[in-house]
């Protein structure tokens, strides 16, 4: 498994405002009465911290996305926080998520924004070409949700032609007419940066990613049977365009939590899951499928069930989204263990790990990625053998990798044995937990009381 990536998604939620249940969605016009301009900054500097943290530790990447209009996200253009990421960090990949192109006039600007943004990260760029939430095309006004979808796709055709052709050349389509497409500068990674395409498992998004050997990520898909079946159209799809699909095609996206035991791990993560089905997806259905937003086999899909958005997401109880394994949350051990079972099932080269550390205080989030960059992150990575490099270390992720097995822990002498410092903390992690082991009465979100909880 030494080839998969690890790649962390920081969502940049502002937590600080009432319950999206008291006024049935956060998303397009909760008031700015409700924004604190201290809570704003500490969002966002939490996240470029994040990212170096995330680059200390050794994972390979960081993402964030696009949002408008609300404490869902605050990165309204996340080309401009990519850009500073890039002059923050040194080694790691710069995953924007969005930009949402049906925003823009023309894929043109665009293209040059990739091209820059490459050149000042030095070719770490990925980047996520979404269609975008129905919400956001109530903010942005100026997208018709009737001809997004035909509109994004020419768009993504001449933003491809752009990045890669020569210019000048023009273009003169349905929705863009350009007498001279001729990109100066040009990105750095040839033919240019990875694609990620997100979708909800339709057709048309499929075909999409196989014919431009993009790599893909199924999202808002509530069961995993419904994930493997976008993934075999896909990997049919490559080989109607005559290749195989690559591991590194397929993003396996999981929101997960590591403590020092399950049921410790479990009552951390309870409260911010539950924040997260409330107030981050929760939107009615008029918003989220604004009329045309949706092609008509893809609302066949969505409502057969088990395909994108097939039910509110706040339905999903805590226990029943760990069941299903939408969400792995426990020691390293168990996180270990769930996740190797995710990868396997969808042939996933690269894994994009949502903390919830915007909603988290920031002790927990730092706690959670450290101990899956400890103790489960060498695991799945594994060392190749006769290839290690010499001299200092560069990450801790290296650091583990590279360490010698004859190197003693530290311990102590306790009933005249030596234990390890290892073993007692997870003693102790243990023995404060163990009244925490009976399971806790699950509370739908749907059935929280209109007080905030």
């Amino acid at each position: 498994m030494s080839e998969r990536e690890f790649h962390v998604m920081f969502n940049g939620s502002y937590p600080a405002v009432p319950s999206a249940k008291l006024r049935r969605s956060n998303y397009i016009d909760l008031p700015t009465e409700h924004y604190d301009a201290l809570e704003g900054q500490k969002v966002l500097e939490r996240m470029v911290t994040g990212a170096q943290l995330v680059e200390r530790l050794g994972y390979d990447g960081v993402a964030f996305s696009e949002q408008h209009n609300g404490p869902i996200g605050l990165l309204g253009n996340p080309m401009i926080f990519g850009g500073y990421l890039a002059a923050a960090t040194q080694r790691i990949r710069i995953g924007v998520i969005g930009p949402i192109m049906n925003s823009y006039l023309s894929p043109i600007r665009l293209a040059e924004e990739i091209a820059q943004l490459d050149i000042l990260s030095k070719g770490r760029l990925m980047l996520g070409l979404p269609l975008g939430h129905g919400m956001q095309y109530h903010s942005v006004g100026m997208i018709n949700p009737a001809t997004a979808r035909a509109r994004y796709r020419e768009a993504h055709e001449l933003l491809i032609r752009a990045l890669t052709d020569p210019g000048p050349f023009e273009w003169y389509g349905e929705h863009f007419q350009v007498p001279y497409v001729n990109l100066w500068p040009r990105p750095v990674q040839a033919p240019h940066p990875p694609v990620v395409i997100l979708g909800g498992g339709s057709a048309e998004t499929i075909d999409l990613v196989a014919k431009h050997r993009h790599s893909y990520q199924a999202v808002g898909i509530s069961s995993r049977k419904a994930v493997q079946g976008a993934l075999e159209k896909l990997r049919a799809g490559a080989e109607r365009y005559g290749y195989e699909l690559d591991p590194r095609q397929i993003w396996a996206g999981v929101t997960f939590h590591v403590a020092e035991t399950d049921a410790q791990a479990m009552a951390e993560a309870r409260p911010h899951y539950l924040w997260m089905m409330q107030n981050f997806f929760d939107s009615p259905f008029h918003d989220s499928f604004p009329p045309g937003y949706l092609s008509p086999a893809a609302l066949r899909g969505m409502l057969a069930g088990g395909g994108y958005r097939s039910k509110p997401p706040s339905d999903t109880a805590f226990e029943d989204a760990v069941e299903a394994g939408n969400l792995i949350v426990g020691s390293p051990e168990t996180v270990h263990d769930r996740l190797v079972e995710l990868i396997d099932l969808y042939g996933a080269g690269r894994i994009l790990l949502n903390t919830n550390s915007d909603i988290k205080p920031e002790w927990m989030s730092t706690k959670s990625l450290t101990l899956f960059a400890e103790q489960v992150l060498p695991r799945l990575r594994g060392a190749k053998a006769g290839n290690e490099p010499e001299g200092p270390y560069t990450t801790e992720l290296d650091y583990r990798l590279r360490r010698s097995s004859a190197t003693p822990e530290p311990s102590v002498m306790i009933d005249g044995a030596p234990v390890a410092l290892d073993d007692l903390r997870r003693r102790a992690a243990q023995t404060s937990s163990a009244g925490a082991e009976a399971r806790p009465v699950d509370v739908r979100t749907t059935d929280l009381k209109e007080s905030g909880t």
